[in-house]
């Protein structure tokens, strides 16, 4: 059941987090189950099976390998069949010293990749019913989901959630421990929930799979390391945990009682690795031997480097070479442990992990979080001692880990398992104080998606430099019953039960089109001089003119949208200057301020059009001119498809030639109909000019030319 204050680690697709579902923990004899932890690390993997002896854990073989090659970068794996070989190697040896087989393993996950987000849920309650259990999970897993939409809203993928703490809880604004049993009006939980990536949690479990081994639950590294050096009743203060291994360091915060923050930093080991590889020209193996050289403090260190060169040099030369990196992983560590910790230094530091032990760590700590140097420790067996048995040496800080992780398991597993049904099929389980259908439906692999229903992603864009969001549907709940009865995520579980669940329908995304945002909108289309030209309402999507209402708006779309109704707004749009023009709208002179209508057809002109072309120009008196052979000129007429106005200066006066119905461009010989001439009655010789040359009649006349048709004097 998931409780207030309490952490809650979910196991991914097809096993149970480290909540406490978890394989049979009784042999068939009656004894204890061996638990057996993995703690795969960068640099290493360490193995451990123990029992436990009441509220002890008593260990029965540890084994530990190095990577012989880079398996693993920061945390994650890179390489799966490296890994699965050198964990394979862990466990066969295992199974050798124990005389059985290994199937189970508990394992925590870390990596570059870790995310962590505070997300709330606020919701009213009926003043006259007491909290339930169940109402408390129901909030916590609300807000739950709320982190989970925000991290893979950011991050463009899909997450899993590892863990979570519930933070704060407030009934009618004011702080309370615990909300189940109260009554109130309004309720508000803060969570930290921490997620990784789907493909790592999976690379995980593809690794284990591959060595014939089943992930019985799953925890995050800080957490198995704070319970195994810092006890619960030590997390009332504030302190931090920080597991520094080869690739991360993982950190952990305490404070009133609980795990309050979970964070990483992608600098740890290797960095110092890296350091002494450049200032000593060695390999990366005689680099690590160097470094933990230093750890155990040896005065002097004899090595070899890439040339075949032989050195011995004191311990402190080398640390003073790598200060820097020392420094910068120091100063790294601290900058998370404040950033979590809401810029406060915690009232002391444990460091923990094969990187914990370098010289001066420690000094450099406590003056980057300006602490006492007596607050920040190595932490090793002064609190093991009081969880762990064992007759192998696990002092060491590098096995922090793998014993909090063998811890993890061993608290969260009773003795005695009982069968459930789900959805028809049989599922044993371990009782872990009250188990609930959370813990079932977990064990089983069902996502939060399944369970509680993602909400449709949301579409945010800008329309006119303003922020706007379309939501998009929420989801539809899973329906739960026990027995037959409704039942929530908390409703206990006993022996025989049958649990019926139908998933979760997540809601549908936001999928906004343009009709749905543009109020108002009326589009409508004018010509200017004959070009076919937008107005009304105007939309312009990512600088692209955008005309159909049904186009769909994405995220993060530029919108704008401009109103040109009249006259003048559709002048000033296109930046046509009309100061001194004339302005016509189908042929009628009209103001500034006149509403346009679709399929107006605009003129700018610079004189008035004259009394005669305002008509359709009269059919010609007169045949056409004779040419020279005496037969008469017919004159064909090609089409255009594109109807446009124009004005000429015909005999120095301004002529506005409207569009002809048919589209068909205007020919010298049109020009005919406008001047007062009788080709059959010759005044003298007949001039014909355009632009200042001689014309034929056949030449084509365009918007500006200069006409002259007239008898020569």
């Amino acid at each position: 059941m998931i409780k207030a204050g309490e952490v809650q680690e979910m196991a991914n697709q097809t096993q149970q987090a480290a909540t406490g579902v978890t394989t049979p923990g009784v042999t068939p004899g009656g004894a204890p189950e061996p638990v057996f932890a993995l703690d795969i690390g960068t640099r290493s993997i360490i193995g451990v099976v123990g029992v436990p002896e009441g509220d002890l854990f008593h260990v029965l073989a540890i084994e530990r390998m190095d990577h012989p090659k880079r398996a693993m970068i920061d945390g994650q794996i890179e390489d799966i069949e490296q890994t699965a070989r050198v964990a394979s190697t862990v466990k066969t040896r295992l199974e050798k010293r124990l005389g059985r087989t290994l199937r189970d393993v508990y394992v925590a996950a870390a990596g570059r990749a870790l995310k962590t987000q505070r997300a709330s849920f606020e919701t009213e309650i009926d003043p006259k019913e007491s909290i339930t259990a169940a109402a408390v999970s129901e909030i916590e897993m609300q807000a739950v989901q709320k982190a989970y939409e925000a991290v893979s809203l950011e991050e463009g993928i899909d997450f899993y959630c590892v863990g979570y703490t519930a933070v704060r809880h407030l009934l009618d604004g004011y702080p309370i421990s615990t909300l189940q049993g109260h009554r109130g009006k309004r309720v508000h939980t803060e969570i930290i929930a921490t997620f990784l990536p789907n493909a790592v949690v999976e690379s995980l479990y593809a690794t284990m799979t591959q060595i014939g081994l089943s992930v019985a639950s799953l925890t995050l590294e800080p957490i198995a390391a704070m319970n195994a050096i810092i006890p619960k009743e030590l997390r009332l203060l504030n302190l931090a945990l920080v597991d520094i291994g080869a690739g991360t360091s993982d950190i952990a915060v305490s404070k009133e009682g609980t795990v309050a923050a979970y964070t990483m930093a992608t600098v740890a080991g290797d960095e110092i690795t890296e350091a002494i590889i450049k200032e000593y020209l060695v390999d990366f193996q005689t680099a690590e031997d160097i470094k933990l050289s230093l750890g155990r403090n040896l005065s002097e260190i004899k090595f070899h480097d890439i040339l075949g060169v032989a050195y011995s040099v004191p311990g402190q030369e080398i640390l003073g070479r790598i200060a820097s990196a020392e420094e910068e992983l120091a100063s790294t560590i601290c900058e998370r442990i404040l950033e979590v910790n809401g810029q406060a230094a915690p009232a002391a530091v444990f460091l923990v992990g094969g990187g914990s032990q370098l010289p001066g760590l420690c000094s450099l700590v406590a003056e980057k979080l300006s602490i006492d140097r007596s607050k920040v420790a190595v932490g090793s067996n002064n609190y093991m001692k009081k969880a762990v048995v064992s007759e192998e040496d696990v002092s060491g800080p590098d096995f922090a880990t793998p014993m909090g992780i063998a811890i993890t398991a061993m608290l969260a597993r009773e003795r005695d398992r009982f069968t459930v049904h789900l959805n028809g099929e049989s599922v044993t389980l371990m009782r872990s104080g009250s188990t609930s259908v959370m813990d079932v439906l977990l064990f089983k692999g069902y996502k939060h998606s399944q369970i509680i229903g993602r909400s449709g992603k949301s579409v945010t864009f800008e329309l006119n430099g303003e922020k706007r969001t379309v939501r998009g549907n929420l989801p539809t709940a899973a329906t739960l019953t026990v027995g037959g009865k409704a039942a929530s995520l908390s409703t206990p579980l006993r022996p025989g039960d049958s649990v019926e669940i139908t998933p979760a329908v997540s809601g549908m995304d936001a999928a906004p089109v343009l009709g749905d945002v543009v109020e108002d909108w009326e589009a409508i289309s004018v010509r200017l001089n004959g070009e076919v030209m937008p107005a009304g309402t105007v939309v312009t999507l990512n600088g692209e003119a955008a005309a159909d209402p049904a186009c769909v708006v994405g995220n993060q779309d530029v919108i704008l949208v401009r109103q040109v109704r009249t006259l003048g707004e559709f002048l000033r749009e296109y930046g046509i200057e009309s100061a001194g023009k004339h302005l016509y709208v189908n042929d009628v002179e009209r103001e500034e301020d006149f509403e346009l209508s679709d399929g107006d057809d605009i003129g700018v002109l610079d004189s008035p059009r004259p009394a005669q072309a305002e008509q359709p120009p009269p059919a010609p008196a007169h045949p056409l001119p004779p040419v020279s052979n005496g037969t008469k000129m017919s004159v064909p007429l090609p089409r255009r498809t594109v109807r446009r106005g124009m004005t000429i200066s015909l005999n120095g006066e301004a002529i506005a030639l409207l569009p002809r119905e048919d589209g068909a461009p205007y020919q010298f010989v049109d020009m005919l109909n406008f001047v007062d001439i009788d080709p059959n009655n010759p005044q003298g010789n007949l001039v014909l000019r355009l632009n200042g040359r001689p014309a034929s009649y056949l030449d084509m006349v365009n918007d500006g030319d200069q006409v002259e048709i007239g008898w020569e004097q």
